[in-house]
Order: structure tokens, then C-alpha cells, then sequence
């Protein structure tokens, strides 16, 4: 696992893609239920620091489910051409002080505010990106870049 600061160095034109995608204010993340089955929800990722982190307010499925089980995929709004950014990682509970401030600078910047929540940071494991450039031609092709922590993507 990974940070996001320590993802950005090693593969900045990902990471740069992927701010630019979770920057629009909302995103998908995944999680586990306790039956086991997938759950989607949006969330506002916030990027700052070298840290991946968002508000999970206390009192919706997404927390409980993350504090079951902190697996979780991210997928960004798709951008032109069906850009699609993708995370996969675990969430770690990181609400000291710092974090809280970190997050609370970030929110700020696009006049969010939350109560009754907890910071999470999200430690990256692998990176999906993709584009269709021809998108609506008979030459339509898909061009990707994957990241893996520690290793080849």
C-alpha cells in the first residue's frame, strides 16, 4: 500500500490524471456489505498533502461498511473521450488532528462542509486509467496505464 504523495512520485502523469478526474467534487467509491455483496456511494474524495482522504459521515452505510471491512475501489466520474480513473486500496481511520485539518482545508476549497464524520485516508494499492480515442468511429481504440504498489501494474 501506498500513500497517495508516494503513488504521485511514482507515477505523476497517473497521479495528475487522477486529480484532475476525483477533482470534480464527487466520486464512486465500493465497498463490502456484511452480506458480503458490493455496495456503491457517492463521496467527495479530497486531495492534499500527499494524502488521499474524504469525510465519511458517521451515520451512512459506506462508514460502517469501510469500518467492517476497509477494501474499497474508488471510480472518478467519467471525463471526454469516457476517461475513467480507477483506485484500489484500504481505508485507514486517520481522524488525529492533522488529518482533520488536512481535510477540512481541502472541503473548503470547494465549499463543503460535513458534521458528525470521520476523516479517512485512502492507501492506494493499484491505479487504473483509460481513454477511448476514436470514440464513436469505426477506429475506436482504448488506450491504459495501470499502478501497482510495490510492483508492475
Amino acid at each position: 500500500m501506498a500513500t497517495w504523495g508516494e503513488f504521485a512520485v511514482a507515477a505523476p502523469d497517473l497521479a495528475e490524471r487522477g486529480v484532475r478526474r476525483l477533482g470534480v467534487g464527487v466520486a464512486y467509491i465500493a465497498t463490502t456489505a456484511g452480506d458480503g455483496s458490493a455496495r456503491v456511494h457517492p463521496f467527495t474524495p479530497l486531495i492534499g498533502g500527499g494524502r488521499l482522504l474524504a469525510f465519511i459521515a458517521k451515520h451512512t452505510v459506506k462508514y460502517g461498511n469501510l469500518l467492517r471491512d476497509p477494501r474499497y475501489a474508488i471510480h472518478a466520474v467519467l471525463g471526454e473521450d469516457d476517461e475513467e480513473f480507477m483506485i484500489i486500496g484500504r481505508a485507514v481511520i486517520s481522524d488525529d488532528w492533522a488529518t482533520q485539518m488536512q481535510a477540512a482545508v481541502e472541503a473548503r476549497k470547494i465549499s463543503m462542509t460535513s458534521r458528525n464524520h470521520v476523516a479517512y485516508e485512502f492507501m492506494v494499492e493499484r491505479v487504473h486509467w483509460a481513454v477511448w480515442e476514436g470514440l464513436g468511429t469505426p477506429d475506436i481504440r482504448r488506450v491504459a496505464k495501470a499502478w501497482r504498489a510495490g510492483g508492475p501494474g
